[in-house]
């Protein structure tokens, strides 16, 4: 049976930390991953361990995320959701970023998939705010209602999405691949001096 609440009655949900003076610079040996906007809104899944190293202090630790975490951009013309699932070192999201904790009541592998659907992300446009700059606010974000399954149910969803993501990034490498092998053999085409002989 399916029921509906706001997100605010399933998560808690804040705004990545905004640095306002000082940006906090790449390090090789920073103490945390740095997760901004540009990284969730590119077309290619989050690699969580490849993001900049920075160094920032202690008392940003307790914001960075936790598995489970959901992120969507709080800026822009596009929002899609990624679910955090650890990383090397702690994320630490900063500016325009939203970041969801589901309860218990609520799986995060289901948000995500709930949240990049194309009726959600329709919902999602008519809450935006600015006319520029389109901002999507953690106030609008926590009226935003969610269909609800029963926990098997968000589960199965949850699985079958992740299986479509993995598919998704194979395939995406596996054009990287061809790319790479095209342009490897282009190159050694044109060293020959491009003869058919």
């Amino acid at each position: 049976m399916k029921t509906t609440h706001t997100l605010s009655d399933l998560a808690e949900l804040h705004t990545a930390v905004v640095f306002r003076d000082q940006a906090p610079q790449e390090h090789p040996e920073g103490n945390v991953r740095a997760l901004a906007i540009r990284d969730v809104v590119s077309s290619t899944p989050v690699n969580w361990s490849e993001l900049p190293r920075v160094v920032v202090a202690a008392k940003y630790l307790a914001n960075c995320l936790q598995e489970g975490d959901v992120v969507i951009p709080s800026r822009g013309d596009y929002y899609r959701a990624w679910l955090f699932t650890g990383a090397d070192l702690p994320v630490l999201p900063v500016g325009q970023l939203n970041v969801i904790r589901p309860a218990a009541t609520l799986d995060a592998g289901y948000l995500v998939w709930f949240l990049n659907l194309p009726t959600t992300g329709a919902k999602l446009k008519q809450m935006l705010t600015g006319t520029s700059i389109k901002a999507l606010t953690k106030t609008a974000l926590q009226t935003l209602e969610v269909d609800l399954l029963n926990m098997g149910g968000q589960r199965r969803i949850a699985e079958i999405a992740e299986l479509a993501g993995r598919i998704a990034a194979i395939r995406h490498r596996l054009t990287e691949l061809d790319v790479i092998e095209v342009t490897q053999m282009a190159g050694l085409f044109s060293h020959l001096g491009g003869d058919d002989a």
